[in-house]
């Protein structure tokens, strides 16, 4: 797998990170968050990613399910379908905040680099994880995480695929979350 970078965040966000804390890629995939790498360039990453949604059950012809994605808006939101630019327009307006998808997802990243904060439901601490050009990231339905926008983050772009049809996937945020049923299915899988 190429080099992933996980670590535990200080429960006082005024400390200094730690990134000694390491978190292990075994560690993630217990609390929902699946993450895989492909060597190769774009073709080789969108083949692996669409053969896995296969392998998934993800409905990969059908229109909506495989979305293209940018997090910089201002530069490709005219290249990408309408409901990716409003999920990552939410996103955005509460970066930092808890967020969490309604449906099942996963990502691609065929190019940049993407930074996210997840929770551990387990032991109620939070591990950020560093993305790289060739990891796939399956993200659990009901799983809480944070992203921020800074300009790292921005230059991401890959394949979003879907298990519905984007337009059936909300953003969940903030409170919102602990009181939808995505929420109570996740915590009801998860690994001590």
């Amino acid at each position: 797998m190429a080099s992933l970078r996980a670590y535990h965040l200080p429960a006082d966000s005024t400390s200094a990170t730690d990134e000694s804390q390491s978190v292990s890629v075994e560690r993630l995939n217990a609390v929902g968050w699946k993450i895989t790498s492909v060597p190769g360039g774009k073709d080789e990453i969108e083949q692996a990613a669409h053969k896995l949604a296969e392998e998934l059950g993800f409905p990969v012809s059908k229109e909506g399910c495989k979305v293209p994605f940018h997090l910089d808006l201002e530069k490709h939101g005219a290249t990408l379908e309408p409901e990716m630019v409003g999920l990552v327009s939410q996103a955005a307006e509460v970066q930092n905040s808890h967020i969490s998808l309604s449906n099942e997802a996963f990502i691609a990243l065929t190019g940049g680099t993407l930074s996210l904060d997840v929770e551990d439901v387990t032991t109620a601490v939070w591990i950020r994880f560093h993305l790289v050009t060739g990891m796939i990231l399956r993200v659990p339905t009901g799983g809480r995480y944070r992203i921020d926008f800074h300009e790292q983050n921005r230059g991401a772009t890959g394949i979003a695929y879907f298990k519905e049809t984007i337009s059936n996937h909300g953003l969940l945020v903030k409170d919102e979350i602990d009181n939808h049923p995505a929420r109570h299915a996740y915590l009801s899988t998860r690994q001590t």
